[in-house]
C-alpha cells in the first residue's frame, strides 16, 4: 500500500529534484495566484474527453480510474459489512478526499473535484465486478 501511494499519489518517478520543482512551480503559482485546485465539476473531465486519442488524457483518466477498482472489489470481498455500495462508498470517498487534500497542502499535486469523480467510478466498476462475482458463487453453491 505505501508504494501505491508513493507511485500514485505523490507520483514519484524516482527523482527527488522532480518533486521539489513541481513544489516549488506551486509555491510560484501561488504568488501569482494560481491555486493548485479545481472546484468546477466536470473542466478537466470535459479537456480529457475533448482530446481523448491524445496519450496524457487517455492516461489521466485511466489512471484516475483504474488503481481505484480493487477497493470497490476487495473492502466488500474483505468485510462483510460492506456488501452494500453506500457502505463500500462512503469510506473510499473519505479516503479519496485525504488523498486530494494531502496532494494540495503539500503541492505535489492539486485538488480536483474531477479526480474524486473519476476515482469513484473506479470504485463503483469494482463494486460491479464484486456483485456479479458475488451473485454468480451465490448461484452455483445453491
Amino acid at each position: 500500500m505505501p508504494l501505491v501511494f508513493i507511485i500514485i499519489v505523490v507520483k514519484f518517478n524516482g527523482s527527488v529534484s522532480e518533486i521539489l520543482d513541481r513544489i516549488n512551480s506551486c509555491k510560484e503559482n501561488r504568488i501569482s495566484g494560481i491555486w493548485n485546485i479545481n472546484l468546477m465539476p466536470f473542466q478537466s473531465i470535459g479537456t480529457q474527453l475533448k482530446h481523448i486519442t491524445n496519450w496524457w488524457a487517455l492516461r489521466n483518466i485511466a489512471g484516475n480510474i483504474i488503481p481505484f477498482i480493487p477497493f470497490g472489489f476487495l473492502l466488500p470481498m474483505a468485510y462483510k459489512n460492506c456488501r452494500k455500495l453506500w457502505k463500500t462508498s462512503l469510506p473510499v470517498l473519505v479516503g479519496i478526499i485525504g488523498i486530494e487534500v494531502f496532494q494540495f497542502v503539500t503541492m505535489l499535486g492539486s485538488f480536483d473535484v474531477d479526480d474524486i469523480t473519476l476515482n469513484f467510478i473506479g470504485t463503483i466498476i469494482g463494486y460491479i465486478v464484486f456483485s456479479i462475482l458475488n451473485q454468480h458463487v451465490t448461484n452455483r453453491t445453491k
